[in-house]
């Protein structure tokens, strides 16, 4: 038997039944679901109380191939909503779905110019955090966890494609080759006395004196001075020929922004250390003390600036006269400080000075002692730095 094709027009609803085919368009979800049960599949049901109240608009065409129940079950299905028979009555209610565990995939990368560890460091941890945990709707943790590698030769990620997405576009920015700063650095020390001043107001006087640099009182002479102008080598040779300045070391160190490189020439000295017995027997033991120039430097390079960590020390020894005198009496200066400089600028670094008192007579030695004139005044030994670094 073949069936007529007709038409229900539902007033103030907008929907329409034609033959076996059945449309719902932009109907609010407790009236849509009122329509479908009553026209559709004619079977008693109830809605959970969140569900009488909820505002979402439907709209649906049932095509006459269709089932009609498993294609009404599967749309309920997307919105959240599930059915249960409970007695003869569909009861609609909501659920909240379980994330499926995110499926992880192996990414491995040879870098070109960076180092596993900088890699590792610049991506951060986010990568690497649990990914189940993120989403707060989720009931099921995923029992693998992301992975990164943070030493080796070779990057290893384990995660998820979005991440390693992620990560692979992120590589292109990071791993770039670094740059490199050419650091050239002079230590000086500088007999003077109180009529000079300290090694610093030395240095300067003869900077202005030589180059006219400008550098005067508002640089204030502390311990710190800064400027661009002659080359460095000129400098080297300025201070070289006055016999108040004694060259300690003049070392230049080639580093790549970010990192240490150090310099150190001196010498290991025997001191007396612990005293055991063994059998009875006492035991010294004797440690060895490093002494000399230790030079030491970090920068950053930015785009207009060149930030760097010095750290400068000298250490040497003497006899000890007073005291335990089995063993040298050591000195120490040490300068660490932060700067920033301009590409090419020349910085000069002072303020560990050693002060003595001296006696100074003056007179014909072969006159009586009491026509010589006899003056006190105290003389300063003062470490003097002088550095640049440019860009290479």
């Amino acid at each position: 038997m073949r069936l007529l094709p007709f038409s229900v027009l539902f007033l103030c609803s907008p929907v329409f039944a034609v033959g076996t085919d059945f449309e719902v368009s932009t109907m609010k979800f407790p009236e849509a679901v009122s329509v479908l049960w009553n026209q559709v599949l004619k079977r008693p049901f109830m809605l959970s109380p969140e569900l009488t109240e909820d505002s979402r608009m439907l709209t649906l065409h049932i095509h006459p191939d269709n089932d009609e129940r498993d294609f009404i079950l599967r749309y309920l299905e997307n919105m959240n909503v599930k059915v249960a028979q409970k007695k003869g009555v569909d009861y609609l209610y909501t659920y909240k779905p379980v994330a499926k565990p995110p499926r992880f995939y192996t990414y491995t990368y040879i870098p070109k110019f960076r180092d596993v560890p900088y890699l590792a460091q610049a991506l951060g941890t986010s990568f690497t955090q649990n990914v189940s945990s993120a989403d707060a709707d989720s009931a099921q943790a995923t029992s693998e966890q992301p992975f990164m590698s943070t030493s080796g030769d070779t990057f290893v990620y384990r995660g998820t494609r979005r991440n390693i997405d992620q990560i692979e576009k992120l590589l292109e920015e990071i791993d770039v080759r670094a740059e490199q700063v050419l650091v050239s650095a002079f230590v000086f020390e500088v007999q003077t006395n109180e009529k000079n001043g300290s090694g610093l107001v030395v240095a300067s006087k003869l900077l202005n004196e030589r180059f006219s640099i400008g550098i005067g009182a508002k640089q204030g002479y502390s311990n710190f001075i800064q400027f661009n102008g002659p080359s460095f080598d000129a400098l080297y040779e300025l201070f070289r020929t006055d016999n108040r300045f004694s060259l300690v070391s003049s070392p230049r160190l080639r580093v790549v922004s970010g990192q240490e490189s150090a310099f150190s020439v001196g010498a290991s000295v025997p001191t007396v250390g612990s005293l055991t017995y063994e059998n009875g027997t006492p035991v010294q033991s004797i440690v060895y003390r490093n002494t000399g120039v230790d030079f030491k430097v970090r920068p950053v390079i930015t785009r207009d600036l060149v930030s760097m960590k010095i750290d400068q020390q000298l250490s040497d020894y003497a006899e000890t006269t007073t005291g335990v005198n089995n063993s040298p009496t050591f000195t120490t200066r040490q300068i660490v400080t932060n700067v920033n400089m301009q590409d090419g600028d020349i910085i000069v670094l002072s303020g560990l000075a050693e002060n003595k008192d001296g006696d100074q007579k003056t007179g014909l030695s072969f006159l009586p002692k009491s026509w010589s004139t006899k003056s006190d005044q105290k003389q300063s030994t003062d470490l003097l730095i002088v550095i640049q670094a440019k860009k290479v």
